[in-house]
């Protein structure tokens, strides 16, 4: 990829990540300072969430389609997550009469697919800044991923506070991308 396309690239997706990591950081505080909200409403805040970042993901990928190798993983990352999403607010109260185990399950492997996106991602960026910020953030959301799918039985209380803190961290290292990303699309 050439350095122009790059610039022209990063101009057009830097505020993408910006919303995603405003977004998580949103989420994450709301995790933490509210205890007392029921796992329904946790689920649909988490449903709402993985369908807007899906959403945000597949634009970023279209937009960079023609610049970028790889572009599918960020298109099959955000179709799985926008159909995570859709499930958990088509049916609700079905997804919180799910067992722990089936819920945590399929929220770890969700947190899986997107931290292996992120990291393969990053990789694929080598050449540009930011790319050890979405391995990182990848990196630390396939820790999570496997912490819940091989140990489905977490408590709801410590789980919330883990997704909560890694909501916050994730939402941060995309922000600062984010402008690390503006930065470069201003080098031109």
């Amino acid at each position: 990829m050439t350095t122009g396309k790059l610039h022209q690239l990063a101009s057009d997706i830097w505020w993408l990540a910006l919303l995603r990591g405003i977004a998580a950081v949103l989420l994450g505080f709301f995790l933490l300072t509210n205890k007392a909200a029921t796992v329904e409403v946790v689920l649909i805040l988490l449903g709402i969430y993985w369908l807007v970042d899906g959403i945000i993901t597949l634009l970023a990928s279209f937009t960079g389609r023609k610049e970028m190798e790889g572009w599918g993983w960020g298109v099959f990352a955000g179709l799985i997550s926008i159909l995570a999403g859709m499930v958990i607010l088509s049916q609700p109260l079905v997804t919180a009469a799910f067992s722990a185990k089936i819920i945590v399950s399929m929220i770890g492997i969700m947190i899986i697919i997107s931290g292996l996106s992120s990291i393969v991602s990053g990789f694929r960026l080598r050449k540009t800044s930011g790319e050890t910020m979405m391995i990182g953030g990848g990196a630390l959301s396939l820790i999570l991923g496997l912490l819940l799918l091989f140990n489905p039985l977490f408590s709801a209380v410590v789980y919330i506070n883990v997704l909560a803190v890694f909501s916050i961290i994730g939402g941060i290292l995309l922000i600062v991308l984010s402008f690390r990303i503006k930065k470069l699309a201003n080098a031109r």
